[in-house]
C-alpha cells in the first residue's frame, strides 16, 4: 500500500480551473520532485495536499486513513483540519519562523503545544506525568534536529541573526519536529541567494537516506535528477508527463516537458 494516495484533484479559483484531475502516488521513504513552469499549479496541488486549500473533488489518503473525499459534502471542522495537517510538514518559500522566538523556541513551539492539547483533551494516555516525559522527548529531539541541520551552534540566537539559509534549514528542522508522514517543500531555495541554496539541498539530500518521505515542488533541475525517485511535470494545472528522473528529464517525451527543460539547459549553459 502506498503512503500517499491522491486521486483525481480538481481546484478552481471562480471559473479559472487551476488543478484538472491530479493524481500520483507515493511510498514510504521516496521523493517526488515536482516541476513546471510558474502557473503551472504546483504550488497549489501542495496546498491542497497540506489542507491549506480545499479541493472541489478528488481524495487524498495517507496509509488506509481518508483524509479528503470531495464526495462528502459535510465541511470538515477546524479541528480536522489541523488534525489532518499533522501527517504533512510544509516549508516555505520564505521562512516563516517567529522572530521572537529563539532558533530552539521556534522548533519546540508546535510539539509542546500539541502536547498540551492532548493533555487539555483528557486524553488517557497523556496525564500530568506523561506529558512532562513528552516535553523531555520533544527536547531532546529538538537538539537532535538542530545537529541534524547543522545549526547547534545557533541554538539560541534569533533568527534575524541568521543568513538566509540557515532560516530555511531552521524552517526544515522545524517541520521536522512533529514527524509528519510527508515532508512538503514549495521552492525551499527561491528566495535564497544563489551561494545559499547549496546549503539547504544538501541538507535535503540528506534527509533523504534517513528514509524521509518527501515533495518538492523546485526550479531547481539538477537537484530533481539527483535526488528524487519520481518526477511530475506539471503545465496548465495536469501532470503532463510522469515518471523516474532518467524518464522525464534525461528522456522527456511530452513536446512541453521538451520545451520547458530547452530553457533550463539554456540558462544552465
Amino acid at each position: 500500500m502506498a503512503l500517499l494516495e491522491v486521486k483525481n484533484i480538481k481546484k478552481h479559483f471562480g471559473k479559472t480551473e487551476v488543478l484538472k484531475d491530479i493524481s500520483f502516488s507515493l511510498d514510504k521513504g521516496e521523493v517526488l520532485a515536482i516541476i513546471g513552469s510558474s502557473g503551472s499549479g504546483k504550488t497549489t496541488l501542495l496546498r491542497c495536499i497540506n489542507f491549506l486549500e480545499t479541493p472541489q473533488a478528488g481524495v487524498i489518503a495517507v496509509g488506509d486513513e481518508v483524509l479528503f473525499d470531495g464526495s462528502d459534502p459535510a465541511k470538515k471542522k477546524d479541528k480536522e483540519i489541523r488534525k489532518n495537517r499533522l501527517h504533512f510538514g510544509m516549508v516555505f518559500q520564505q521562512f516563516n519562523l517567529f522572530p521572537q522566538y529563539t532558533v530552539y523556541e521556534n522548533l519546540i513551539l508546535a510539539p509542546k503545544l500539541l502536547a498540551k492539547e492532548k493533555l487539555k483533551a483528557g486524553e488517557t494516555y497523556m496525564g500530568e506525568s506523561s506529558y512532562r516525559a513528552a516535553v523531555d522527548k520533544i527536547k531532546e529531539e529538538a537538539e537532535q534536529l538542530l545537529e541534524k541541520v547543522g545549526l547547534t551552534e545557533k541554538r539560541d540566537e534569533y533568527p534575524c541573526n541568521l543568513s538566509g539559509g540557515q532560516q530555511q534549514r531552521v524552517a526544515i528542522a522545524r517541520a521536522l519536529a512533529l514527524n509528519p508522514d510527508v515532508l512538503c517543500f514549495d521552492e525551499p531555495t527561491s528566495a535564497l541567494d544563489p551561494e545559499l541554496t547549496g546549503e539547504v539541498l544538501n541538507v535535503i539530500k540528506g534527509l533523504k537516506s534517513s528514509d524521509s518521505t518527501m515533495i518538492v515542488v523546485t526550479h531547481e533541475i539538477s537537484f530533481a535528477r539527483d535526488v528524487a525517485d519520481k518526477v511530475i511535470f506539471m503545465a496548465d494545472g495536469v501532470i503532463e508527463e510522469e515518471g523516474t528522473p532518467q524518464q522525464v528529464i534525461e528522456n522527456p517525451q511530452s513536446p512541453r516537458t521538451q520545451a520547458f527543460l530547452s530553457r533550463f539547459n539554456r540558462f544552465s549553459d
